[in-house]
């Protein structure tokens, strides 16, 4: 973690919510998540605990709410600051959050790189007006009360056309809007009396084919020619079919005012052109049931998130190699891995796997993974207790649902110590290259997480050796079966690890899956399946 790193606590009821942030954080190089929290009093205990830059405060929890959680952080540690997140109906709470010292309001649908922007201003003590915050809530009430509009059919332009002035000039005031409906039907929903800031057709075209939303300021040169005049600046956004992107239409704004001195118009326009696809292909007679598209696009979405929150690449230590693979059985995976850096230039490395399948076990999954890897960097010394804790957060954030076994251990790389605990998960297999007995199976010291509370954990110790070799593996690995029912088993597996010891990590981890792939032959594959290889060099 550099030294200008932020120290950022995320606090909301909703498991998924608290786990999709914490794994955009995760991914930023000036981020660091140092905690969550379920309620406002869990975020004030937790704040007097690790003393965060900022946190990013949910408004509506149970116990305590976030108005009444930011006055008691507010008061405490003032220069705790205090990002409130909410929807357009939370009008009088986010009133109230300003009022006892939040620094700003953040709505839910906020873009990812506004999100590192509103923590960075905050950490540098910006705070942010109550009525700008106030403008964006009626932003945003205004548009769903367009979205359940558009929901219902309307029969030609003409009607479309009286729909969108009745909205559109307050959520976009002093603006020029025109919408067009593919081939050539134009909407003038609002205008203003700008000279030369008309939007030409070569703006039209060039739309049609460029699914990204633009921006361009006074000066600058189009793609096509010629330059945005001065005096305004032009938004152009296109409407496309969510199932295959047609283009439909498309969305021309002309602003007096910059468009980037408020990014959540541009979001704004985005979110408007979603639902004119909807609507229009509806009207248009060329929409199918939309449940199927909608799944696979959240069965996507949600296979990027998970994708996200597993490392990009394997550490790189000195005298040390290290690989790791997933092959998910479907869209999304119950399995995960981690490399944790630790304190003092230790590792903990992870690999785990939720006992059930589809998204319920995906958002587990980012549940469970964010869990650990929050304590384990809150105890980095101690992963007996770090686990301990994510049981009883799993049981407390989803009621005991569902389980995880998992495996985590600290390396400490210098001496080649492995403290680890072992929640219910297969044993991963310590190869050793010395004489005596070539393979330890680091079994179970407690049950999978999730199931008991108050559970406890027995926290053991391994040492590498010059050239030993540790496999850690999902039961996908040993379950794969063949085309005859027939597991492919532990001896199996000893089989690929014991003659190549010797072998880098990545040629191993490569080698168990070949061997995984080849045993199964043309039977699909009916789990997930991750590897892990960790080796000390000689």
């Amino acid at each position: 973690m550099s030294a200008a790193a932020v120290r950022v606590v995320v606090v909301d009821d909703l498991p998924v919510i608290r786990s999709g942030w914490a794994a955009f954080l995760r991914s930023v190089p000036d981020m660091h998540l140092i905690g969550e929290a379920s309620d406002g009093e869990d975020a004030v205990q937790l704040c007097g605990l690790v003393m965060p830059d900022v946190v990013l405060m949910d408004l509506e929890m149970p116990r305590m709410d976030g108005v009444a959680a930011t006055r008691l952080i507010s008061q405490r540690w003032p220069q705790i600051k205090v990002l409130v997140l909410g929807n357009f109906h939370d009008h009088s709470l986010l009133q109230q959050a300003m009022e006892v010292g939040a620094a700003g309001f953040l709505s839910k649908n906020i873009t990812p790189d506004e999100l590192v922007k509103a923590i960075r201003l905050a950490k540098a003590g910006q705070r942010m007006d109550a009525s700008h915050a106030a403008r964006e809530l009626n932003r945003a009430e205004r548009l769903k009360i367009l979205e359940y509009e558009l929901r219902n059919p309307w029969q030609d332009a003409a009607e479309l056309t009286t729909l969108l002035r009745q909205h559109l000039p307050d959520l976009f005031p002093n603006c020029q809007m025109r919408v067009r409906i593919y081939p050539a039907q134009d909407l003038e929903v609002s205008a203003i009396d700008e000279p030369g800031c008309a939007i030409s057709e070569s703006a039209w075209k060039w739309l049609r084919n460029n699914p990204h939303t633009q921006v361009y300021l006074p000066g600058d040169a189009y793609p096509w020619t010629g330059r945005q005049p001065d005096g305004c600046s032009l938004t152009l956004a296109s409407i496309r079919q969510h199932e295959n992107a047609k283009p439909l239409g498309g969305l021309g704004l002309v602003s007096r005012q910059p468009v980037l001195d408020d990014p959540s118009i541009t979001r704004t326009i985005e979110a408007l052109a979603a639902m004119l696809a909807q609507s229009v292909s509806a009207a248009q007679g060329r929409a199918r049931p939309l449940w199927p598209a909608n799944l696979a696009y959240e069965l996507s979405e949600a296979a990027r998130i998970q994708a996200s929150i597993l490392p990009k690449e394997s550490p790189r230590l000195a005298g040390w190699d290290f690989a790791a693979r997933l092959q998910p059985a479907r869209e999304t995976s119950g399995d995960f891995y981690d490399f944790i850096p630790l304190p003092n230039g230790n590792l903990g490395i992870v690999i785990a796997d939720v006992t059930d399948k589809g998204m319920g076990a995906a958002m587990f999954m980012a549940l469970s993974s964010t869990l650990i890897r929050t304590y384990a960097l809150q105890y980095p010394t101690l992963p007996g207790f770090a686990v301990s804790i994510v049981n009883d957060r799993i049981l407390s954030d989803t009621h005991g649902s569902m389980f995880v076994t998992a495996f985590f251990g600290v390396l400490e790389p210098h001496t080649g110590r492995l403290r680890y605990v072992n929640a219910g998960h297969p044993p991963p297999l310590m190869v050793s290259s010395a004489k005596g007995k070539p393979v330890d199976q680091l079994r179970a010291t407690g049950m999978a997480l999730g199931m008991v509370e108050k559970a406890t954990w027995q926290q053991k110790v391994v040492k590498f050796s010059p050239g030993d070799v540790l496999l850690l593996y999902t039961d996908g690995v040993t379950e794969a079966q063949n085309p005859d029912g027939e597991d492919f088993g532990e001896d199996n597996l000893f089989d690929v690890v014991l003659p190549r010891r010797s072998s880098s990590a990545q040629e191993l981890q490569d080698s168990v899956f070949e061997a995984v792939n080849r045993f199964t032959g043309s039977q699909a594959t009916g789990d997930d399946i991750a590897v892990m290889v960790v080796c000390r060099k000689k």
